[in-house]
């Protein structure tokens, strides 16, 4: 049950992400008289959109699976994750997650949503600076390996 109440809570705080900025950016648009994003703008939101869903699904299938855990700090992964997006960048959540919110403003038409996830991007490097702590003292070597191979952020191209 406690697994259940962790993504509960995970989600939750995901759903106010995902109306709470795209709601935010479209008042402040309106407020400064900005014009909606035309229309091939709004289709490559469309596109983000799905691209970043895809990786959150992709890498939460991963906590679960392989790490028999949650995104959820109150739970976290039992297992370190380095598989799939973990190969290639040691944040696709937070990646996942700036891909689907710009591409959500986007296609909502607000520039300033996607500002509002832009200008998010420095206390979410803060946070990952304490969660590289957090999992350095929960995994030790094996993380200290896998940091020192896999960036941060910006994703490597796939090894053949």
């Amino acid at each position: 049950m406690n697994r259940v109440l962790a993504w509960l809570e995970m989600f939750g705080l995901f759903a106010l992400l995902y109306v709470g900025i795209p709601y935010a950016g479209l008042r402040i648009d309106r407020i400064l008289g900005l014009s909606p994003l035309p229309i091939f703008v709004r289709g490559l939101g469309l596109i983000l959109l799905s691209v970043g869903v895809a990786i959150l699904a992709w890498c939460f299938a991963l906590f679960s699976r392989v790490g028999r855990g949650t995104p959820n700090p109150a739970m976290p992964p039992e297992s370190l994750v380095t598989i799939g997006p973990y190969q290639w960048t040691r944040n696709p959540i937070a990646l996942g997650h700036a891909t689907a919110l710009i591409g959500l403003s986007l296609f909502l038409g607000s520039v300033f949503a996607a500002v509002i996830v832009v200008v998010l991007a420095f206390p979410v490097h803060l946070a990952m600076l304490h969660e590289e702590r957090t999992l350095e003292a929960r995994f030790g070597d094996a993380y200290r390996l896998y940091k020192a191979s896999v960036p941060r952020w910006v994703p490597r191209p796939w090894k053949r």
